[in-house]
């Protein structure tokens, strides 16, 4: 045990394989619940690697939550639920479709051999780097926070009688991002080959049910490569947007069913099941996920998740989470529907495992978009279906007309394939990390211990949270006043039950404040980097 053999590790990096090994150990009782682990400068010398590869490795368990770190006493293996079976079949797809090509693809996080490299001066294990945890409490958060998050946008409330065209000096709550970094060339030069090179065949096959056969084709291979997932082409389905998607979900699975969301959670899910006559449950969050226990006694038979990183506060699902959420799914007709929508974005580390990839019973449905990476106005999305449900698709829905237009399919099926679409997601995120980075330090710098972060590095969003008499919507409206929009966490808060919350003495322990601090959402890819000063003194002044 601990003994591993590092010159069998193949393509991948040191890091990445150690912790390949240390999790099937982990998920195969090798290293039995609560068992203590080496300390990282031991297990260095006795793999003869660097200190590095082993606090990388450490990290990536951590986040996923097959072990836990206890200050000044190291690390200890966490305690997984029973699903053996799940767990084996899904470490053989993932090692079957990542070892080779997936690692190159992701060469900005695994380009350094011994690990990878610092992004921010507060790299390490997670916690030191957020500084807190944030413990959620529904109960605690007011129905009518005064913003309304738009339609077009989760991350877009307004104060109320805000004026609507009032400047701004930044606007945290959204991004323009991913449509003004576009390469707009290459697109062009996709469409214009598209118009010269396909048949009408092409084009009336991109118009069918599930879409164009070559962009399935190619999200097939996009999943393989980055996201693990052994997924043939006919289980994708495309649509103009999640929107649309959840549409047909709802559909296929049935409107008589109980479908649960997150709480807090993304604001337009449950009116989006609501207005197909589909009973919804709010379900409450601990600091593991979506509360199993208030889960299973919701009556739901359908949850909408969001394990990777889940908005709006951040949560990475633990290891063991995600098998009791699979054990639920597989005692019953009920489904998980993982939505995986910034995955991409992701800049420490290596992604979290999907939830399809380790799902041997067939019982989670895949959802995603190109919104974050390609902008809002392409209005593409992608869903992923077991295999049962796919046939269900065809043999129920397959008499629906596509939503994409057959151009922009084809086109970005190309865009994919010549590998235009890696690149310029890499560019987003290189680009993502830096401004995170600057504006993190400059809140610090201006706020000093009164503010924490959480969620840093995990994807495009991240938590702030202040020490501060005001309340959160007293902070926002003074936020704008003076040009900056900002959205509170409460404003995300739906009804879920108070039992559904956490007291984790650990989390409390890392908050900025014991007396009800204020929290918000945060996204700051579109502040340009020299202005993040500017911005940051200018909020100092507005919560002086």
């Amino acid at each position: 045990m601990f003994f591993y053999d590092m010159e069998s590790r193949g393509d991948l990096a040191l890091y990445e394989y150690l912790y390949r090994c240390i999790r099937h150990d982990i998920a195969h009782g090798k290293v039995e619940p609560g068992q203590k682990l080496p300390s990282k400068r031991a297990l260095a010398k006795q793999l003869g690697v660097s200190l590095i590869t082993i606090e990388a490795a450490y990290d990536q368990l951590v986040a996923e939550g097959y072990i836990r770190s206890r200050e000044r006493c190291g690390y200890y293996a966490c305690d997984l639920a029973p699903a053996a079976k799940i767990e084996e079949q899904g470490n053989a797809q993932f090692r079957t479709a990542t070892e080779t090509s997936a690692n190159r693809r992701r060469e900005d996080h695994v380009s350094n051999p011994n690990g990878p490299q610092p992004i921010s001066q507060n790299e390490g294990h997670p916690e030191s780097s957020t500084g807190y945890r944030p413990t959620i409490n529904p109960a605690a958060l007011p129905s009518d926070a005064g913003f309304v998050p738009t339609i077009d946008d989760p991350i877009a409330p307004r104060t109320q009688n805000a004026p609507l065209d009032a400047p701004l000096l930044a606007d945290f709550t959204h991004s323009t991002l991913a449509t003004t970094m576009l390469p707009y060339s290459a697109w062009a030069k996709a469409v214009r080959r598209t118009l010269s090179d396909e048949s009408a065949a092409s084009l009336a096959e991109a118009a069918s049910a599930a879409g164009s056969p070559e962009l399935r084709s190619a999200i097939a291979d996009h999943l393989r490569q980055y996201r693990g997932m052994d997924v043939s082409p006919d289980q994708v389905v495309i649509g103009a947007g999640s929107q649309t998607l959840y549409q047909l979900l709802v559909q296929l699975l049935g409107r008589t069913r109980r479908y649960a969301v997150e709480d807090p959670g993304y604001p337009l899910l449950t009116r989006m099941y609501e207005q197909q006559d589909a009973p919804v449950a709010h379900i409450g969050l601990d600091d593991s996920g979506i509360d199993i226990t208030a889960l299973e006694n919701s009556g739901a038979s359908v949850a909408h998740i969001m394990p990777s990183h889940q908005f709006p506060t951040g949560i990475v699902t633990t290891a063991a989470r995600r098998r009791e959420l699979l054990n639920w799914a597989r005692e019953g007709d009920r489904y998980l529907i993982e939505d995986d929508y910034d995955s991409e974005f992701r800049m420490a580390g290596r992604p979290i495992p999907s939830l399809f990839g380790i799902d041997a019973a067939e019982r989670v449905l895949y959802l995603n978009s190109f919104a974050k990476s390609l902008g809002a106005a392409f209005r593409m999305a992608y869903l992923v279906l077991p295999p049962q449900l796919a046939q269900r698709f065809r043999e129920q829905l397959g008499f629906y007309a596509n939503t994409v237009s057959p151009l922009d399919q084809l086109a970005l099926a190309r865009f994919i394939e010549q590998g235009h679409y890696d690149r310029h997601v890499n560019r987003l995120r290189t680009h993502a990390r830096k401004t995170q980075d600057a504006l993190v330090n400059a809140l610090r710098e201006a706020f000093g211990r009164r503010i924490a972060f959480a969620g840093l590095n995990d994807g495009l969003h991240f938590i702030m949270q202040l020490e501060s008499e005001r309340d959160e919507c007293e902070l926002a409206a003074a936020a704008e006043a003076a040009g900056i929009r900002i959205a509170p966490l409460s404003s995300f808060a739906g009804a879920a039950s108070p039992s559904a919350a956490s007291t984790d003495a650990e989390s409390q322990a890392n908050t900025a404040s014991e007396t009800s601090p204020a929290r918000f959402v945060l996204r700051s890819d579109s502040i340009p980097a020299e202005e993040v000063p500017a911005v940051a003194s200018a909020l100092a002044n507005a919560w002086a």
